[in-house]
């Protein structure tokens, strides 16, 4: 097996960014001796080129990857960009600017051959490939709707958090060397990361741009918020993974916000009950805001910070 990860080797060039994560490039299997090559050889670089006379698909573009011979660089087709994503990049007129970045090759001792990149090209027209979605437009009754069914949520996220046992750190370490395994064993498998293998939320794994932009997006979405800190806290108990404190700390702001001292307290006693020692300054912060509503913080066995 010969499989290796590049990105390290490819920095984005200053200007560009990633249009699209994770592009497998297609055909591989026709090509299956030229790709095996390319996978095992050295200083591996990969090209767009425009096929516009392809009988099959005009928008067709192919994927060229070169490395080094013993006299001189091998260049050979490689596959193509998947179907979808080239039509889309002849007709927005960006086929000529963006370029792939070498993400990732894999050759099995079967012959199995893949090989993925990434769709990079100018920041400035990052919003022509990928538009913003439009805003949505919501109606007072809806809003409603959505409000009482989010505060619905909570407060049955707030009773799990008060009913659940205290993990013990002897129980949490196990659970953590369970997860770790399992995490490892998929990656070996699936070829995918650390993040990805262990089920952490999609937006996680997002380009550094992409991953601000969408905290932005959710910041007072209580909803989007619970969505994020229920799962966490029910894996929790699972995995022994402590949940991020940036999630519990928005919903404690949005409550806050809306005046809902007592939703606020009672969730925020309920979290601190099992997670005011993490690492990290934030946690010391619910903590504090729990502490100034008076909030009954603690559980047995359970040291915690005042």
């Amino acid at each position: 097996m010969h499989k290796q990860y590049h990105l390290d080797e490819y920095p984005i060039p200053d200007g560009f960014r990633i249009y699209r994560d994770r592009v497998p490039v297609m055909g591989v299997t026709m090509r299956k001796a030229d790709a095996a090559a390319f996978c095992k050889g050295s200083g591996k670089q990969v090209a767009f080129e425009r096929e516009p006379n392809n009988r099959h698909d005009p928008n067709a573009i192919r994927i060229m990857g070169s490395w080094k011979g013993w006299f001189s660089r091998k260049e050979k087709m490689l596959g193509y960009v998947p179907a979808e994503d080239a039509v889309k990049l002849v007709r927005l007129g960006l086929a000529d600017s963006v370029r792939p970045r070498l993400m990732k090759t894999y050759l099995g001792t079967d012959g199995f051959v893949e090989i993925e990149i990434q769709i990079i090209g100018p920041k400035h027209l990052y919003p022509t490939f990928n538009p913003p979605p439009p805003p949505k437009v919501v109606s007072p009754a809806e809003s409603s709707a959505d409000d009482a069914a989010a505060l619905a949520r909570l407060d049955t996220l707030t009773t799990f958090l008060k009913g659940e046992a205290i993990v013990t750190p002897q129980q949490l370490e196990k659970l953590r060397k369970a997860q770790s395994r399992k995490t490892v064993s998929r990656m070996m498998e699936t070829g995918e990361t650390y993040g990805q293998a262990s089920g952490a939320p999609a937006f996680l794994n997002q380009p550094e741009g992409d991953f601000r932009a969408h905290l932005q997006s959710i910041d007072n979405d209580l909803s989007a918020q619970l969505d994020i800190v229920d799962k966490a806290c029910r894996s929790y108990f699972e995995t022994g993974e402590v949940p991020a404190p940036y999630y519990p700390w928005r919903i404690a702001v949005i409550l806050s916000k809306a005046k809902m001292r007592d939703r606020e307290r009672e969730f925020l006693a309920a979290w601190c009950r099992h997670f005011a020692e993490g690492r990290g300054k934030r946690y010391g912060e619910l903590v504090e805001r729990a502490n100034k509503l008076n909030a009954t913080v603690g559980g047995p066995g359970v040291a915690f910070k005042r």
